[in-house]
């Protein structure tokens, strides 16, 4: 039990060491799971449920295998259990065999047709990041042979809540990212002056829209202590005691343009902060 946890903590300051920008780290998630997983295929997928629109990291797949990936997630999303479940709400880790409701009826799936044809491998385990109706974001691990053993869901199971948060947290600093004023880097630039890493921008963010520890805690995926921590940090880097001081010299120096709220993040925007 101590090893595993070591594994994981290891992992996780791994996954942490990599991010550097609005992107998860996916290569530190497949070199950590594809071995432990026993998968010589995986992907970071994010599919735009109405459309189909695909983006895909991949690792121990060919360009040309992921555009064809691509262009069946937009023809068979409807018919793929997993990618079904995940639009319907339920984030669990499963292999497609129990989404689909066992083995006959995955047998008989299209999906699991096209990944035969396309690399040999007939079984699949996701490990889900976000879903609804809106949006499906999910790693997902394949193999030939065997359905993925209790063992192995519940390793997903104990990685997926620190991956699910930092999906939270590159969300918000894309967002700050993209609304950079019609002056790319202007925010980038003003943060890595100031000293701030990114967790403590993506706290600044959160700071600026009236959150509490616990409300920012929620929306980050970490500890109320966590929080107070990077507070700390940000009043100190930007020479301030409160808040309010803090999220005006951000803006002074370019970090910041106003509260900001990211959609589909479980917390709400409180009252603008004064100019």
């Amino acid at each position: 039990m101590g090893s595993a946890v070591q594994e994981i903590t290891d992992f996780a300051i791994d996954v942490l060491d990599r991010m550097d920008g609005p992107q998860l780290p996916a290569e530190a998630v497949f070199s950590f799971l594809c071995p432990r997983l026993d998968s010589p295929g995986a992907v970071l997928q994010r599919t735009t449920w109405r459309t189909g629109q695909t983006d895909i990291r991949s690792s121990g797949l060919a360009p040309a295998d992921v555009a064809l990936l691509i262009g069946a997630t937009h023809a068979m999303r409807f018919e793929h259990p997993l990618m079904v479940a995940t639009a319907a709400g339920d984030l669990t880790p499963a292999t497609a065999q129990t989404a689909a409701g066992g083995w006959l009826s995955w047998h008989r799936s299209p999906a699991r047709a096209f990944l035969v044809d396309l690399r040999g491998w007939d079984q699949i385990i996701s490990l889900p990041l976000r879903g609804g109706p809106t949006e499906v974001c999910a790693f997902a691990f394949a193999r030939s042979g065997r359905d993925y053993d209790d063992r192995e869901l519940a390793l997903a199971a104990a990685v997926q809540p620190l991956l699910r948060a930092m999906d939270r947290h590159v969300r918000v600093i894309g967002r700050w990212l993209r609304d950079d004023d019609g002056r790319p880097g202007t925010r980038e630039a003003g943060a890595r002056e100031a000293g701030l890493t990114g967790r403590e921008v993506s706290v600044l963010l959160c700071l600026s829209e009236g959150l509490t520890a616990a409300a920012i805690a929620h929306r980050l995926g970490c500890s109320v202590r966590t929080v107070g921590k990077h507070t700390g940090n940000i009043y100190r880097k930007l020479g301030v005691s409160d808040r309010l001081t803090a999220v005006l010299v951000a803006q002074r120096q370019g970090i910041l343009r106003a509260a900001v709220w990211v959609p589909g993040v479980d917390a709400r925007p409180g009252p603008p902060v004064p100019r």
